[in-house]
């Protein structure tokens, strides 16, 4: 799901529907679209990973319009039911999410039969959550994932935190990942091994040109390369040179930054 313009996606994002549960619902550009296919395929309850924009945005049409049921992280449900105030690039790229009264999500979801035990797995947000399948090994895994060589960051994520959620993730031993946006993710074990490998090995040599006087801007250029356009279009929100500094960060105990939209 993702807004377009001239016919092509500007961000892609997925949700997943399993026996009548969603698992997260798109942006807010797309909540009319996600309704009428709810409606039509029988969607019976609604789970949200996190609060971002682009997993929420159809939860309040999803609630109004066909009056499902919407679990979500305890963390998340403040921000939830008061919307969220957002930067001016993530309401052009998703659009601006609705409020939306949910429930706090249990240890363990039981829905048609299976059980499904919620996971906090902080890092790329406060509130996060994974949602796993022990019989099937299927980890919805919301943004914990994302891509193997993920080299951007947002200035609010907390880089040890994520490392962290994705080796307890990786211990459960997943057989496939259900990504937000990667989508279906085989042998999901493995896959988040070699993320955590490349995370781990690029903290080891940004760490290690840092201690050779390089700033996190030489770094960036010369280990990473250069920004791409969203770092631009989003003032730098989104980027190598914050992946750089969370590297940086990692391990020392200083604190990641606070969030100037209200939303991290």
């Amino acid at each position: 799901m993702a807004r377009t313009v001239f016919g092509r996606p500007l961000h892609d994002v997925s949700a997943y529907e399993i026996e009548g549960l969603l698992v997260d619902t798109g942006c807010p550009s797309t909540a009319g679209a996600l309704v009428g296919w709810a409606r039509e395929h029988g969607v019976a309850q609604v789970v949200l990973t996190h609060h971002h924009e682009d997993h929420v945005g159809g939860a309040s049409a999803l609630r109004h319009q066909l009056g499902l049921p919407v679990l979500a992280p305890a963390l998340a449900l403040p921000r939830l039911a008061r919307g969220a105030s957002i930067p001016l690039y993530r309401r052009l790229v998703w659009g601006r999410p609705r409020a939306v009264a949910a429930t706090a999500l249990p240890e363990v979801l039981e829905h048609c039969g299976r059980r499904y035990r919620i996971h906090h797995t902080p890092g790329h947000a406060f509130d996060h959550v994974c949602l796993f399948d022990e019989e099937r090994k299927w980890l919805l895994s919301g943004d914990l994932f994302v891509h193997e060589r993920a080299l951007f960051l947002r200035r609010i994520e907390d880089f040890d935190l994520h490392l962290e959620s994705l080796r307890r993730m990786h211990a459960l031993g997943p057989e496939l990942l259900l990504c937000a946006h990667a989508g279906f993710v085989e042998d999901g074990a493995a896959a988040l091994g070699r993320k955590i490998a490349f995370w781990a090995a690029l903290g080891e040599e940004v760490r290690a040109r840092g201690r050779e006087g390089w700033s996190p801007r030489e770094i960036r250029d010369r280990v990473l390369g250069r920004e791409g356009l969203l770092t631009y279009v989003s003032f730098g929100d989104f980027s190598k040179l914050n992946l750089v500094r969370a590297c940086l960060r990692s391990g020392t105990g200083e604190a990641v930054p606070a969030s100037g939209d209200g939303v991290s």
